[in-house]
């Protein structure tokens, strides 16, 4: 059942990744304190908060210009995660006791995975574009 369940979680991700447009990411880059909130309510989502935030960055900074290093396809299979994830109506309805949003974890599980590569190159690039804020705020001190 849990593999089945995956799978079928997998299928709606590439459904839903496959239709992402820009305006879907303007809209989940505005629902990120909802996905906080619902990962603070559902503890055992708390394993993917800073893949998570770091997916909101990434999308934010891809989607301003400022980074460019990820393929359109990930970011469209990030929003899509995300969307999943705030969206009430999935798979299993996130009001479900339990089950509703253990189809939520299994898309995040397989996104992550799947773009671990691309989300810790965006975080070298982070580190390096907030060290270069440093040095350049701070140099004269």
């Amino acid at each position: 059942m849990k593999k089945n369940m995956r799978m079928n979680a997998e299928e709606e991700l590439g459904r839903r990744a496959r239709k992402v447009t820009r305006e879907d990411v303007v809209e989940v880059l505005e629902k990120e304190g909802k996905a906080k909130t619902i990962v603070e309510k559902a503890g055992f989502l708390s394993q993917y908060w800073e893949d998570i935030k770091t997916s909101f960055a990434l999308i934010r900074d891809w989607f301003n210009g400022s980074y460019d290093k990820v393929p359109a396809r990930m970011i469209a299979s990030l929003t899509g995660a995300l969307i999943y994830l705030v969206s009430p109506l999935d798979l299993i309805p996130d009001w479900v006791p339990m089950a509703g949003l253990v189809d939520d974890a299994a898309i995040l599980a397989f996104v992550f995975k799947l773009s671990k590569v691309d989300l810790g190159a965006y975080r070298q690039w982070k580190r390096r574009q907030d060290e270069s804020d440093e040095e350049e705020g701070g140099g004269g001190r």
